[in-house]
């Protein structure tokens, strides 16, 4: 394996990460859409209610992820 396979590693996983997480929460706006309620999906899925808030508002997400990465040090 060469340096730029295993350099490639952590940013394949993030990014695979990222496109399942998107997969799934169209899939429970979906849900949504078909009639399920917030309640239901926490109850069926066991995510937290956080969770699915999230999931069914990508900007509340995006807005979250801002500000954690405000908070962490820059990179040197």
């Amino acid at each position: 394996m060469k340096e730029a396979e295993i350099k490639a590693i952590a940013s394949d996983y993030e990014d695979a990460t990222e496109r399942l997480l998107e997969e799934r929460d169209a899939k429970l706006r979906q849900a949504v859409n078909d009639g399920w309620k917030q309640a239901d999906l926490v109850r069926i899925t066991g995510y937290s209610r956080e969770t699915i808030r999230q999931a069914l508002h990508p900007e509340i997400r995006a807005a979250l992820r801002a500000r954690r990465a405000a908070k962490r040090p820059a990179a040197e």
